[in-house]
């Protein structure tokens, strides 16, 4: 998987309301993003499904700032990863932590 892939898949499905996260390579990297905007720290997860869950519980008392973060979170409290695990799902948890330019398609 071509992280930049994953990472303009969440930029562009935030956008709608019925957009559905497809695979864990979109989860890690929404995960790291929530943690960035919402201000939470998830320090340590063992697999995607610990992930989400540990994401969800920090963002229980968490009001979305906007419709795309609303949307986004959606996503994630809807899907149900799969058993892909690997060096990807951390590398685009940690872009997402440390996102840039949220929300910005970026082509090179």
């Amino acid at each position: 998987m071509v992280p930049e892939l994953a990472r303009m898949a969440v930029i562009i499905k935030s956008q709608h309301k019925t957009s559905v996260m497809t695979g864990n390579y979109e989860l890690g990297y929404t995960c790291g993003l929530l943690c960035k905007l919402a201000k939470r720290n998830i320090s340590q997860w063992d697999n995607p499904k610990h992930l989400q869950e540990q994401m969800m519980k920090e963002l229980e008392n968490y009001s979305p700032a906007n419709e795309r973060e609303e949307n986004v979170i959606h996503m994630l409290k809807f899907y149900h990863p799969d058993h892909t695990d690997d060096d990807q799902v951390k590398q685009l948890f940690d872009w997402g932590l440390s996102e840039e330019h949220v929300w910005q398609v970026i082509v090179k």
